[in-house]
C-alpha cells in the first residue's frame, strides 16, 4: 500500500512538471514581428561570350533615277505643302505639333505617416536586399541586421522561412521542412555556424534571447546555393523575424 502511494505521488510530480512547462509555453506570446524579403537573381556562371557586329558598309551614290527626279522636282515628294513658290508650311522648320502650354494644376494629396509601434522592439536594417549570384555556393557577410528590444520581461529572437506549407518540397530558395533550404544564415557575434531557414511556421529556430531591458544589434550573415539545375531568373526569399516574450 505504501509502494503504491509513492508511486503515485511521483506520477503526480512528472504531470505537476509537465504543466508547468506548459503553462510557460502558453504564456509566450509574439510581441512583434517584421518580414525580411530579399531578392535573389541567378545569371549563368561564366558569362555568355560577345560576338562584336561588322560595321555597315558605306552608302554608295545615289541612283541616276533618284538624282534625276531631285533634279526635276528640287522640292521632293517630302514636301507636304506647296503651290509653285508659295509655302504653306516654311521649309527647314521641322515638324510642329500643337501643344497646349496650360497645365493642370496639382492636386494636393494629404496622408498621415503612423509611427511603427513594433520599431520600438523589433527592427531590421537592410544591407543587401538584393542578391546577384552565380551558380555555385556565395556568401554575403552582414547582409542586414536585427536589433531587439523588451522592456517588460526577458525575450526570444526567432525566424523561419514564410508563404509555404510545412511538408512537401517548396520553391526555391527557402524550401518546406525536412527538405534543406538552400539559404542560410548567421549571427557572427555570437557563432560562425550557419542555418538553414525552414518554411517550418511557428515557432521555428532561435535566433539570440535576451534579459529585460537589454538593446541588442546584430549582423545576419547570409550564404545561398545554386544547383547547376536552378534555371536562372529572380527569385523571392521571405523571412519572418518574431520576438516572442514570456
Amino acid at each position: 500500500m505504501r509502494r503504491s502511494n509513492i508511486v503515485a505521488l511521483g506520477a503526480l510530480a512528472v504531470v505537476a512538471v509537465f504543466a508547468g512547462f506548459s503553462q510557460a509555453d502558453a504564456l509566450q506570446s509574439v510581441r512583434a514581428t517584421k518580414d525580411e524579403v530579399i531578392t535573389v537573381v541567378v545569371t549563368p556562371s561564366p558569362p555568355p561570350v560577345g560576338f562584336f557586329r561588322r560595321a555597315a558598309p558605306p552608302t554608295g551614290p545615289a541612283p541616276a533615277a533618284a538624282l534625276a527626279r531631285l533634279l526635276d522636282d528640287p522640292f521632293s515628294p517630302r514636301q507636304i505643302a506647296s503651290t509653285g513658290n508659295t509655302w504653306d508650311v516654311a521649309p527647314g522648320g521641322g515638324t510642329l505639333i500643337a501643344q497646349s502650354t496650360v497645365q493642370p494644376p496639382p492636386v494636393p494629396v494629404q496622408f498621415v505617416a503612423k509611427p511603427d509601434p513594433n520599431s520600438l522592439y523589433l527592427k531590421l536594417i537592410d544591407h543587401t536586399p538584393e542578391l546577384d549570384v552565380p551558380y555555385g555556393t556565395t556568401v554575403f557577410p552582414c547582409a542586414f541586421e536585427v536589433y531587439t528590444y523588451y522592456d517588460k520581461a526577458t525575450y526570444a529572437l526567432n525566424d523561419y522561412g514564410s508563404g509555404t506549407a510545412k511538408s512537401g518540397t517548396g520553391p526555391y530558395p527557402i524550401l518546406n521542412f525536412p527538405a534543406t533550404s538552400y539559404l542560410s544564415w548567421a549571427t557572427p557575434d555570437f557563432a560562425p555556424t550557419f542555418f538553414a531557414y525552414w518554411n517550418s511556421g511557428s515557432p521555428g529556430e532561435k535566433v539570440w534571447s535576451g534579459a529585460k531591458l537589454q538593446a541588442q544589434q546584430h549582423c545576419v550573415d547570409l550564404t545561398i546555393v545554386v544547383p547547376n539545375s536552378q534555371p536562372a531568373g529572380t527569385y523571392t526569399a521571405v523571412i519572418q523575424y518574431n520576438l516572442l516574450v514570456n
